[in-house]
């Protein structure tokens, strides 16, 4: 059966070929298992992957236990909901409180240095959807460093966490300057994308401050707008507080430049209809890829959709397959 791998895993692959290291050979494997598409023709395939990866992990640290019972690789996380937004930063900056107060996932929040040692995913809910949060360990801790390369490739966004009690700017400066190091493009608020780059390696980056609860805070705040607000997103925060979560939702949905579109049935009449289950698609997306979204035989089928939304002229308009859509648009699809 074929595998059908999209070319990112043949690059990926060809990574793995070339490296050198057990480490950028464990950050390729992490790749392409991230990047595989989920059906019964890459069911092999992604099996001796993970076998070669619970090898090479045993290899790395013997005592991990990666390469008893098969079990998976923690920093493999499946991508689930309209998109990944990893959480990074220093330890003790409440990156794991902020996970548990946005999303409710069970992590495990200390005051003591390097209490995060894996990856947690959470779903962030923003209007009708999720967004998968991930915290993460501090990016200056070398024993994770490798395994947390291949994670931050497969982020659709970065969320930077400073500390407004612990010299902020100097603390995301540092967190900046790591990724670099690693080759990650921080893309700006008025940043455009090369075709011609590594796509995986350009990422929108989102600020959080937080602990603003905490005397003094707001000051720190002003003089991170001061230093990073022409270029980045800033949300001023508080995990105890619960304080910028509705916020980071919002950024988060804007940054993965995504849209919602409501399909409804030909059958249903429009008093009755009510937005929800959306498909979510890439900014520009048309018709015909709602339509495959729903089914692939709709879109193979088409004739013609019905719609209602801003990207139309009027409400009830007809229109073809390659009509763009925009954000909440509800479209009949006719076949």
């Amino acid at each position: 059966m074929p595998t059908n791998v999209p070319p990112q895993y043949r690059d990926a692959e060809q990574r793995f070929r070339e490296a050198v290291t057990i480490q950028s050979k464990i950050a390729s494997l992490q790749e392409m298992l991230q990047i595989m598409p989920k059906h019964k023709g890459t069911d092999h395939l992604k099996g001796q992957l993970r076998g070669r990866l619970s090898k090479l992990m045993s290899e790395l640290d013997s005592s991990s236990g990666n390469g008893k019972g098969g079990k998976t690789e923690p920093f493999s996380l499946p991508k689930e909901g309209a998109g990944r937004s990893t959480l990074i930063g220093p330890t003790n900056v409440g990156k794991s409180f902020l996970l548990a107060s946005s999303t409710g996932a069970k992590t495990k929040v200390g005051s003591y240095a390097l209490s995060t040692q894996e990856p947690v995913p959470g779903m962030l809910p923003y209007e009708d959807i999720y967004i998968q949060l991930v915290d993460t360990p501090p990016i200056t801790n070398r024993a994770t460093q490798s395994r947390l390369y291949g994670l931050l490739r497969t982020s659709d966004t970065f969320v930077f966490v400073a500390d407004l009690t612990n010299n902020p700017i100097s603390q995301t400066e540092k967190s900046f300057s790591e990724l670099e190091e690693w080759g990650f493009n921080l893309l700006t608020k008025n940043s455009i994308t090369d075709d011609n780059t590594d796509s995986m390696k350009e990422k929108r980056t989102i600020i959080i401050c937080n602990k603003a609860d905490i005397p003094g805070a707001l000051d720190e705040y002003e003089a991170m707008e001061n230093h990073f607000g022409n270029k980045f997103p800033l949300i001023m925060a508080s995990a105890e507080e619960e304080v910028g979560l509705d916020e980071l939702s919002k950024e988060l949905f804007l940054s993965l430049n995504i849209i919602r579109v409501y399909t409804k049935s030909p059958r249903e009449k429009l008093d009755d209809f009510k937005r929800k289950d959306p498909i979510v698609l890439p900014f520009g997306s048309t018709v015909e890829q709602a339509a495959t979204g729903v089914h692939k035989d709709l879109s193979s089928n088409f004739k013609y959709a019905v719609l209602w939304g801003q990207s139309g002229k009027f409400d009830g308009q007809r229109v073809g397959r390659s009509h763009e859509l925009t954000d909440g648009d509800v479209i009949e699809i006719h076949s």
